[in-house]
């Protein structure tokens, strides 16, 4: 009798429970087996999202007694079949997948959305001038706006807001925000970022503003993205719901296609990446914890990395990414941590 074929998602967790992935054959097979199917790649993300919560749930006996039994039911190599309890236990994790997502987006596990306080608030919301709301290392921020607008600040951000005249405007003064903006056609929301200005009725957008780059994600509705000085050779851009404008040093923009789970990912504590270099991926981790971690080694900086990681937390980051590349994070001092190769 035939055994029929693991589907992409049971071979993600089977792979998941191993801890050999940085040795030859594994390393070799598990990277095939990415390379099959965009399937797979995407049951290797929702996997490390299930595992995640098992990591978060800690305190609660049942969950952490089946992450215990999960983590002890390793697979065999592939020439021979899977112990039925490995396959066993890769079924309960994923028959709870959809009650523990939906925990996760309702807080059940808690530090899945920013407190509703505003950080440092400047005093006046009328006038151009200082930031009115800005964050620091590690903090996020919700903030209402008088009309009804809700915005959420990333780390290390700030808003110029100016409310007069019938005119809703703000200006993103560095790093990102998420517009949630309040319908009122008489009186079009404005962002002013990067030279240009983005121009909305009632939609749900993201605008982040690193190193000369802007980039403007729309979630829902329609915006339309134009330089502060208008320019002929470059008219407004409108964008739809799942595209991004990106410029960089004032150019001319492009617009994209964009997974949006990707893209504002940062609003629920986690970052998704999707074959992007480990160097790019720490860089923006980092920017969420005080503890940094560096990358000496050009080589590993090199190394891509596909998965979804929580925000915040360090050394977690560099548990999940040793079991799926080359590499081990070292403690430097109190507050940095260094990947290193495991390669000889």
């Amino acid at each position: 009798m035939t055994r029929d074929a693991p589907t992409p998602a049971q071979a993600a967790a089977r792979w998941l429970a191993r801890d050999d992935l940085d040795q030859s054959p594994q390393r070799e097979q598990f990277a095939a087996w990415l390379e099959e199917s965009q399937d797979n790649r995407d049951a290797w993300i929702q996997a490390h999202r299930i595992w995640d919560v098992f990591e978060d749930a800690e305190d609660s006996d049942l969950i952490a007694a089946m992450a215990r039994a999960a983590r002890r039911a390793r697979p065999e190599p592939a020439a021979k079949p899977f112990w039925p309890r490995a396959v066993a236990a890769s079924i309960a994790v994923l028959a709870v997948s959809a009650t523990l997502l939906t925990g996760v987006h309702q807080g059940w596990f808690g530090g899945s959305e920013p407190a509703r306080v505003a950080v440092e608030a400047g005093p006046s919301l009328t006038a151009v001038g200082r930031a009115d709301y800005v964050t620091g290392k590690g903090q996020k921020s919700i903030v209402d706006l008088p009309d009804g607008t809700r915005v959420t600040l990333d780390v290390d951000s700030g808003i110029d807001v100016a409310f007069s005249g019938g005119r809703r405007e703000v200006r993103l003064l560095s790093g990102r925000a998420f517009f949630d903006v309040a319908h009122d056609r008489a009186h079009p929301f404005a962002v002013r970022a990067g030279g240009r200005v983005v121009t909305a009725l009632g939609t749900q957008f993201d605008v982040r503003l690193t190193s000369g780059a802007l980039r403007v994600v729309l979630a829902e509705g329609a915006v339309s993205v134009a330089p502060v000085q208008a320019r002929a050779s470059e008219p407004p851009v409108r964008l739809a719901p799942g595209q991004a404008f990106t410029a960089r040093d004032g150019a001319q923009g492009r617009v994209a296609p964009v997974d949006l789970d990707e893209a504002l990912g940062w609003k629920q504590g986690v970052l998704e990446f999707h074959d992007k270099p480990l160097s790019e991926a720490v860089g923006l981790l980092n920017r969420y914890t005080r503890a940094k971690i560096v990358i000496r080694d050009p080589k590993v900086a090199a190394l891509r990395i596909t998965g979804v990681f929580r925000t915040g937390d360090a050394r977690r980051f560099g548990r999940s990414v040793s079991q799926v590349l080359p590499v081990r994070m070292v403690a430097r001092d109190a507050d940095t941590y260094e990947l290193v190769s495991t390669r000889r």
